[in-house]
């Protein structure tokens, strides 16, 4: 049975208090964040598909 996901919201708040000189360790570090950030959320996705599978 094919499962349609028609609405996926994604929420996130990333919040920086320190400010940094250089800007190239800033931006590896969000990158980082958002590999981090896109593999959390395809587990939860695959995480709601296998739980509707099973029913």
């Amino acid at each position: 049975m094919p499962i349609e996901i028609k609405e996926l919201y994604i929420k996130a708040v990333v919040s920086d208090t320190t400010r940094q000189q250089n800007s190239q360790p800033l931006k590896l570090d969000e990158a980082r964040l958002k590999k981090e950030i896109v593999k959390e959320c395809v587990k939860e996705v695959i995480k709601t598909l296998k739980e509707k599978n099973e029913r």
